[in-house]
């Protein structure tokens, strides 16, 4: 097997029993890299160089006995808003297009310090908004990848790099692995540190992931946080609170399908399903999360959007101005209404191992003007609860869809023993096809 065809979790365990390089396994990635970034459009910047020099340090040191965690020689690629110390950091925007950070991101230095190398800087949606990326999906080049974290998912995907940091704001973790067909994971709010990434919405704003198996998420999980709460170990099959209701309104009949399919098939290997009636302070969720993070897009962009609003694309520029004249009483009475929904949803998960619905309201949409709809995500961005979407199946037209679980606060580990046990049973294919477009 070529090595970029492995999980983090294979190639991880290669490493360390001596069978693989992290030297072999980044040529492999760089190989992968030139012959797909033509069509896929994955990535900003990749240094050859210094990915070559960081591998061959990690392999000197396999070499001797000095392995510094599981991720030790693993490559993994960076959201263009990730700031990384000598290597250009565009957040998407023209305004940004020089900037060189003088630092990590405190994700990227834990992540260099457990001995993992830094592959590239993927592409991002505009300021991790709405104004799409060049990047495209790899399950068929004319269809979105999603966004923002649109180079990370179609990365991963297509097998240019086993892990991809990415971030949520409103579904930009989950959407874009959901429709490139991975594991998307997004842990509680601010449990992961979020400094050295560039703010879009202060109180919204998640550091999240892409990898292609649960198992690899939850290995990347433990790497950066060492005091990450053991998995209280489930029975032997899960208990989910069933989400229909605005999930089963919103969806396209294909998404909803899929989600019954997917279900079905849980069911029939033991899952216990109880239908969960969402609480009607739910039901404020769209325009809470909208006013809460155009007000703080806003108070993030101000000063430079005063001196350059022409350096920035039509949607966010939309975008920061509505922010900026929305009163602060009514910033203040979403964010009361947004205690009320955590409070609810809080008391509504509180007998079941995680929550269930669709990952997105539909598969990937064709062109590269839009990169979909993340009203299915932003409820638990809003809410600050982990979740994870996981592959389920795929449309008539082989495009993915995705299940997505949500979990109790700062109960990650419990929250991906029950996507993995999901992911066994599902049995998805693992990546898509070499010849993309049809």
């Amino acid at each position: 097997m070529e090595p970029y065809r492995l999980s983090l979790a294979e190639a991880s365990h290669m490493i360390r029993d001596g069978s693989l390089t992290p030297t072999q396994l980044a040529e492999s990635l760089l190989e992968r890299i030139d012959r797909l970034e033509p069509d896929v459009e994955a990535w900003v910047t990749v240094d050859r160089g210094a990915v070559m020099e960081a591998a061959e340090a990690a392999t000197k040191e396999a070499e001797e006995g000095r392995i510094r965690s599981p991720l030790h020689g693993v490559p993994f690629g960076v959201k263009d808003i990730y700031y990384t110390e000598g290597m250009r950091t565009t957040m998407g925007s023209q305004l940004y297009s020089g900037f060189v950070p003088d630092h990590d991101a405190t994700v990227v230095k834990i992540l260099r310090e457990a001995g993992a190398v830094v592959l590239g800087k993927t592409e991002t949606t505009e300021f991790a908004v709405h104004d799409p990326a060049p990047t495209r999906n790899p399950w068929n080049t004319l269809h979105t990848p999603g966004g923002s974290s649109s180079g990370s998912a179609a990365a991963v995907s297509c097998g240019m790099a086993p892990m991809a940091l990415g971030s949520q704001t409103g579904g930009s973790v989950v959407r874009p692995a959901s429709y490139c067909g991975i594991v998307g994971f997004k842990p509680t709010y601010d449990f992961i540190s979020r400094e050295g990434v560039f703010p879009l919405s202060w109180s919204l704003d998640h550091v999240g992931y892409m990898t292609r198996t649960v198992e690899d998420a939850a290995m990347t999980l433990k790497t950066l946080k060492s005091d990450v709460t053991p998995a209280k170990g489930m029975d032997d099959t899960p208990k989910m609170g069933l989400l229909s209701g605005y999930f089963k309104e919103n969806a396209s009949d294909e998404a909803w399908l899929g989600f019954e399919q997917a279900v079905g098939k849980l069911w029939g290997e033991g899952a216990e399903f109880i239908d969960v009636a969402l609480p009607p302070s739910f039901g404020m969720v769209p325009s809470v999360h909208r006013v809460v993070m155009s007000v703080e897009a806003a108070a993030a962009h101000e000063d430079s959007f005063r001196v350059s609003p022409d350096g920035y694309r039509e949607y966010i520029r939309g975008f920061i101005s509505s922010g900026l004249l929305v009163p602060a009483t009514a910033y203040l009475r979403a964010q009361r209404i947004r205690g009320v929904i955590i409070r609810d949803i809080h008391t509504l998960m509180r007998d079941y191992d995680c929550l269930v619905c669709p990952s997105t309201v539909d598969t990937a949409p064709r062109g590269l003007e839009w990169t979909g709809s993340p009203a299915f995500n932003a409820p638990w961005s809003l809410t600050g609860l982990p979740s994870v979407t996981v592959p389920s199946g795929l449309s008539e037209d082989e495009m993915p869809l995705g299940l997505q679980l949500i979990g109790r606060p700062y109960r990650e580990l419990d929250l991906l023993e029950v996507a993995a046990w999901c992911e066994e049973k599902l049995e998805f294919p693992k990546e898509p096809k070499d010849t993309y477009t049809p």
